[in-house]
């Protein structure tokens, strides 16, 4: 089972297919922005900001590892597809990739001091957009895309200091590439074709503060937990280099150096339990209007909130045969982009569901599916249909255990 586990993220690391294109929307700022908690919280379409549960890893806030008793592993791989509808007609484009990999090691489980590693992507670059122009009288076709985005790598710990309350802290760090290529093609050979590529590499760091309290009221006798997360504001250093090509040469043409600033969020979130049914909502707000972008946004840029609900049914606890021993989880989330465009918001919304399916004694693969839309056709917009699947695992092992001598 440890070779298959192994074997199996591994591969979701290396595999990494893109086709050309892509909506329009992450053309803008540092790209759509990925939502992801855990392998778990993402069928149920929330962060997951409230869930402490011992058996998986929450990466989203530190203070909910403090229950885990185990070493745990957790990997994944996340297809994406859209349908992109607008005045001009649809197209479909799709892509795929590595989601995340996380390590949680308990250090004291009386104390509730947990360490942890994860690495994610956090935004998307991925739009092929073709214009038809005329300049100076001459018909000319122009190709506009870009690829890439923004990942992070974390460290982090948690501690109980109470009972029922614990905290988390976690240094992030922020590194990515965006590219961006112009093709101008005239339909006058008599003219010079030309292509302006354009590379942003990003740097920096960031902390996030973590907070759990598990009995924050009850209701029919079961607890409510309180789940707060507050991520600080991340001065990233950009560097730009262009590469011009003519139909003769190829020339460095500029090197620039600057700084993108992430702005302040914040995410609170509760967890009800209630027999084999797990209710989970939250909210999460990120102040993008204090945003500084390396080059100024074409567009409006406003602040971002994401609200989210979902339930969780777990395996039974005496479990008959093997379906008993599956959790069967769905949620819906509204999301409120940071995107203005032509004094439109861009939002949308998606529903989600999924499955945790046993493949061990304490490891599981994890099937989830999102549907949703974003955007409008009016005012000169489109609109995104998307679908999102992954798959995932995680699984536990006993480290650093004491065998005593008789």
């Amino acid at each position: 089972m440890k070779q298959f586990l192994f074997h199996s993220i591994a591969l979701l690391l290396f595999i990494s297919s893109a086709f050309a294109g892509g909506p329009p929307y992450s053309r803008f700022g540092i790209g759509d922005i990925l939502y992801f908690g855990s392998n778990r919280s993402y069928a149920m379409n929330v962060m997951g900001v409230a869930l402490t549960e011992n058996g998986y890893i929450n990466i989203y806030n530190p203070a909910a590892l403090s229950r885990l008793s185990f070493t745990r592993f957790a990997g994944g791989f996340e297809y994406r597809s859209s349908s992109l509808e607008d005045g001009g007609g649809s197209q479909r484009f799709a892509t795929g990739g590595f989601q995340s990999l996380a390590i949680a090691i308990p250090a004291s489980t009386t104390h509730g001091i947990v360490l942890f590693a994860a690495a994610k992507p956090t935004s998307a670059v991925d739009y092929d957009i073709t214009i038809r122009d005329d300049i100076a009288g001459n018909p000319v076709t122009q190709s506009i895309s870009g690829t890439g985005g923004l990942s992070t790598l974390s460290l982090g710990t948690s501690y109980r200091p109470w009972a029922d309350v614990t905290l988390g802290l976690t240094y992030t760090y922020h590194y990515g590439t965006i590219r961006q290529r112009l093709v101008v093609d005239f339909d006058d050979g008599s003219f010079s074709d030309n292509e302006l590529r354009k590379s942003f590499y990003h740097t920096g760091s960031s902390f996030t503060l973590g907070m759990t309290y598990e009995t924050l009221f009850s209701l029919s006798g079961k607890p409510v937990t309180l789940g707060v997360v507050l991520t600080t504001p991340a001065s990233l250093s950009v560097k730009e280099e262009r590469l011009l090509f003519t139909q003769n040469a190829a020339d460095t043409t500029l090197i620039r150096r600057g700084s993108t600033t992430l702005p302040l969020a914040w995410t609170a979130g509760v967890a009800y339990t209630s027999g084999q049914a797990i209710i989970v909502a939250d909210l999460a707000m990120q102040n993008w209007g204090s945003a500084n972008f390396f080059e100024p946004s074409a567009v409006g840029i406003r602040n971002s909130m994401r609200a989210g609900i979902g339930i969780e049914l777990t395996g039974r606890k005496d479990p008959l045969n093997y379906w008993d021993r599956m959790a069967y989880r769905a949620g819906f989330a509204y999301t409120a982009s940071y995107l203005s465009i032509n004094g439109q918001p861009v939002n949308g919304w998606s529903l989600s569901g999924g499955l945790a399916l046993p493949i061990g004694p304490d490891a599981r693969m994890n099937l989830a599916l999102q549907v949703g839309s974003r955007g409008t056709m009016d005012h000169g917009l489109s609109k995104d249909s998307f679908v999102r699947f992954s798959v995932s695992f995680d699984a536990s092992e006993r480290w650093f255990i004491t065998i005593e001598d008789d």
